[in-house]
């Protein structure tokens, strides 16, 4: 009995009914949203997927490699990344032997070992040691609801139902669906939209949709469109509340309000937008979580690593939380190419910080050589040594971000707009500047040096697109950790544990003084009436909340509770014009993309399925579209939806995105989805089938391997002879479909 009590541990408690309540709120808002663009069987397939294949066994090895079981928040949400994650291993190992349809089945061995065996069931299924309160609970649960609901109203409410208007499209999303299509039968992944070209980019996120396909048996594009970003989106969120526990504990602080707040500022902040005509770039979590999937898998391995690295930092056993962090340093390898240099400057932080106090830095250097040698590995065996057009250009980077292309006539443009992005992101994290004590924490100097690595990266280098910007990115969910950590620091001081008072009036007071400093800039030119406006409302915020602080006696000096307030209104602040999204579309510019043209029909996408379900997977279409865009000589090459939609390689569809597309556009300092495409004779060779058919051009076809004829009368005419050469096997409004034989 004793030695069963130890393994055990100390008697833990269970989460509170009001809480379970709160999280029973945000799953069934969850549903809600997923059933908006898809049907209900989809949604349950998904659902129980997700659920009892990904999360209910990740849940499992989470707690028993990693001996957790903090609260149901981290649990449930750091099982869902080691469920990814170790769904995302098996399925590159048996997609290699043509068993990708069974990547599935390592998910019941798992559940099943978690049940039968005494002590793992013991260790597993155990409760939880510190529930999660029932006010955390339910601003967490308002918080994530709010920041999921923006992120789905400016995503899949602007977008869908995909593949039905071709005004209303983001050739990004069909890109991410192609590559899914070819993880579901290639390994390593091919750019099916250009003969099968090697792809040296980032594909886990695809493995991860291919897997989650062929167990649910549900098309790409719900998948891609409707379904996938949301669980990533949820599990990073709950992620970052647990991060932020590990550094404000409620039971010292009261500060219940700090999770939630960062995850608010990580999902809606980052940014304060102080002119109404002009929308500098968003850095938040909501900018990117459907529109970037490979972005939100990214997010959710940079939190999970920094909740592992962090415990391990610190000294906290088990040595066997190792297996977790080099499981996510791994997956963050092929996620996102921006995590791990993040990563590994965070690790060194933590060594300098732990040799300028004189303790152990083994646990820093072994982090840092792991995530040095992972991501040398990935660089060559992944990337192919491929920068994807990553250019050393120190501070370039604000040339490239408003507000430099409204004041380029002034001789210290690029110095104002560095001024006016350095300012309005230091506005957005003031929380961090007040640390205090918590700077000799360790885990704190990790966060910090992955933080700063983002900016450093951002403002060292330059791509095109302003893709440099994905580093600040990827970095800043730790800074809003930081931010909300060194608040809850701050407002403590005051000693009194009713500080959500102020953090909430203070917070909108800062929306409502921002809204109405914006107001006044619509008719103003330069920068400098837009940032009186901006930081008289952080003053005026400061004063009133102090003033009514004191007016109400509570404890504290004046000052703290005035700089608490302010920091509060620019952090709050932020989240402003993405609130404003809900209800406006003139405030989306510089934070949401909006719908461009050039996607398909429902009669083109009809016909592309139709091909799918008609051919083999190893089949080889030709196609006369090649551009979304076609103007004076310009061709904007994004045009990926025939590959995403028939899941079949294509001759020349599309060029863009490819490594030999950045490398010309590298080279000649060109925009790379508007390069023109580098084989001549092969394009050639393709379009005079269409234009001018003769049995000499389906013979070059026929040498390439094509068997279909995809031939689109929008994307240019059609010669009424093609018919003499080949067979008629599938016919639409805009789209005839071929059989070369």
């Amino acid at each position: 009995m004793r030695a069963r009590a130890r393994r055990r541990g100390p008697r833990t408690s269970g989460p509170s009914l009001s809480g379970l309540l709160a999280g029973v709120t945000v799953g069934l808002f969850t549903i809600v949203l997923l059933l908006q663009h898809a049907n209900v069987f989809a949604v349950t397939r998904f659902v129980f997927f997700t659920a009892v294949v990904v999360t209910l066994p990740g849940f499992a090895l989470w707690r028993l490699i990693g001996n957790y079981g903090r609260n149901l928040v981290e649990d449930i949400a750091a099982g869902f990344a080691v469920g990814t994650a170790v769904q995302i291993i098996v399925y590159l190992a048996s997609a290699s032997i043509g068993l990708q349809a069974w990547s599935w089945v390592w998910a019941p061995v798992a559940l099943v070992i978690a049940f039968i065996d005494r002590d793992v069931r013991a260790r597993v299924w155990r409760r939880v040691e510190t529930p999660v309160r029932p006010l955390q609970a339910w601003l967490l649960a308002l918080g994530t609801m709010t920041v999921a609901l923006i992120t789905f109203r400016r995503g899949p409410g602007a977008f869908l139902p995909a593949y039905t208007d071709p005004l209303r499209s983001y050739p990004d999303l069909a890109f991410q669906q192609a590559l899914a299509a070819s993880a579901k039968y290639d390994v390593p992944v091919e750019a099916l939209w250009l003969g099968g070209e090697p792809m040296k980019y980032h594909t886990f996120f695809h493995q991860s949709a291919a897997a989650t396909a062929w167990g649910t048996r549900i098309d790409l594009t719900d998948l891609i469109h409707s379904l996938t970003w949301l669980p990533l989106f949820l599990a990073g969120c709950g992620l970052i509340f647990a991060l932020t526990t590990r550094f404000a504990p409620t039971a010292e602080t009261g500060a219940t309000w700090a999770g939630p707040l960062a995850v608010l500022v990580a999902g809606l902040g980052g940014v304060v937008q102080p002119f109404e005509t002009v929308g500098l770039s968003a850095i938040s979590t909501a900018a990117t979580a459907y529109m970037n999937p490979t972005q939100n898998l990214g997010i959710l391995m940079i939190v999970a690593i920094s909740i592992v690295a962090v415990d391990l930092l610190r000294s906290e056993s088990p040595r066997s939380r190792w297996v977790l962090l080099v499981l996510f340093v791994l997956i963050a390898a092929g996620a996102k190419s921006t995590v791990l240099p993040l990563v590994g400057l965070g690790f060194a932080f933590a060594f300098v910080h732990l040799g300028m106090v004189r303790q152990q830095t083994r646990t820093a250097m072994l982090g840092g050589l792991l995530t040095f040698g992972v991501f040398l590995a990935a660089l060559l065996a992944i990337f192919g040594g491929n920068t994807w057009g990553t250019v050393v250009k120190p501070f370039h980077t604000f040339v490239q971000l408003a507000p430099y292309a409204t004041i380029q006539s002034s001789p210290n443009a690029q110095l104002l707009s560095a001024l006016t992005m350095l300012l309005s992101w230091a506005l957005a994290v003031g929380g961090m500047w007040f640390l205090g004590r918590k700077w000799r924490d360790v885990g704190v100097a990790f966060l910090m040096g992955c933080a700063v690595a983002g900016l450093l990266a951002t403002l060292l280098t330059t791509q095109a697109s302003n893709s440099q910007l994905y580093f600040v990115r990827t970095g800043f969910p730790l800074a809003a950790v930081l931010a909300s950590v060194g608040l809850a620091n701050l407002v403590g001081r005051l000693g009194d544990r009713r500080g959500v008072a102020l953090v909430g009036a203070a917070g909108l007071l800062g929306l409502i003084g921002f809204a109405i400093a914006r107001s006044q800039t619509a008719d103003t030119a330069g920068i400098k009436s837009a940032w009186v406006w901006t930081l008289a409302a952080v003053v005026v915020v400061g004063v009133l909340v102090s003033l009514a602080w004191k007016g109400f006696r509570r404890p504290g000096h004046v000052g703290v509770a005035f700089v608490a307030a302010a920091v509060t209104a620019g952090m709050v602040g932020a989240t402003l014009v993405p609130l404003q999204t809900i209800y406006s579309d003139e405030a989306i510019r510089g934070i949401f993309p909006k719908p461009l043209s050039g996607g398909a029909t429902t009669a083109e996408a009809d016909a592309a399925r139709w091909l799918r379900e008609n051919s083999n997977p190893d089949d080889l279409v030709a196609t006369n579209a090649h551009c979304i865009v076609q103007r004076d000589g310009m061709c904007d090459s994004r045009h990926f939806w025939i590959a995403a939609l028939s899941e079949r390689r294509v001759l020349l569809e599309g060029w863009a995105y490819t490594s030999q597309a950045n490398r010309t556009a590298l080279i000649n300092n060109a925009n790379p989805v508007q390069v023109p495409y580098w084989n001549r004779e092969v394009m050639v060779a393709n379009d005079a089938a269409f234009k001018a058919p003769s049995e000499a051009a389906m013979q070059r076809l026929r040498s390439a391997n094509v068997r279909w004829l995809f031939a689109d009368r929008r994307a240019g005419e059609i010669s009424p002879l093609l018919k003499d050469f080949v067979s008629i096997r599938h016919a639409t409004l805009d789209v005839t479909i071929y059989e070369l034989k």
